[in-house]
């Protein structure tokens, strides 16, 4: 991590990564002298959130793009993010999670109210008893017999940046998947479709 945040840094400035260590400490002078003193300050973050290494890289940055580099080395995201990033594939720390996890959030609770999931999987069994997931045609009835029945997941089909908190959602707007479609249809962004995973799917069972 030392390295990585040295070099980036490191790198805005024009300096060189022949000698990347040295000149970068020279910059901190006086308030770090070394690299041992670097990895001192380093250890008391790690070990106790102390912030006296980033408050001396604050200091010295030279702009914001320097500043937003030692916020996001910095960054711990709070124990309630993690869960969340992990569902949809992200590190809970990275920067493209921090921007859109409202979005995220929003997503799930979407996908999640009970109510209108309930009313769809009435209407896909109305169709489809087995449940069938609509990207790869996997059916837990089928894998685990009774204790499978009536068991799918709703994935919303708009895209996550169309969302806001008063957006209505139908059952045309949800689609049944199994667990393992569903989480690699959240994996990547932009988002495949269901038919881009179907899609996907059928190429490489042809090629297997």
């Amino acid at each position: 991590m030392r390295f990585n945040a040295i070099e980036a840094i490191a790198t805005r400035r024009g300096i060189t990564h022949q000698s990347v260590n040295d000149k970068f400490i020279r910059k901190l002078r006086p308030d770090i002298n070394s690299l041992p003193e670097f990895d001192k300050l380093l250890e008391g973050w790690l070990a106790e959130g102390k912030e006296d290494l980033k408050l001396i890289l604050l200091r010295h940055a030279s702009g914001y793009a320097d500043r937003e580099l030692v916020q996001n080395a910095f960054y711990i995201a709070p124990e309630a993010d993690i869960p969340l990033a992990q569902e949809f594939g992200f590190d809970p720390n990275a920067q493209d999670f921090k921007e859109g996890k409202e979005q995220f959030r929003l997503h799930l609770a979407k996908e999640r109210n009970r109510y209108l999931v309930s009313a769809a999987k009435e209407q896909w069994l109305s169709t489809n008893s087995k449940l069938q997931c609509e990207a790869c045609g996997f059916s837990f009835v089928d894998a685990y017999g009774e204790l499978g029945g009536g068991f799918i997941e709703a994935h919303h089909k708009n895209p996550i940046e169309t969302l806001a908190p008063d957006t209505i959602v139908h059952i045309a707007d949800l689609a049944p998947v199994c667990s393992n479609c569903h989480s690699m249809l959240h994996r990547r962004r932009p988002w495949l479709t269901v038919e881009q995973l179907k899609g996907l799917i059928q190429q490489h069972r042809k090629g297997v």
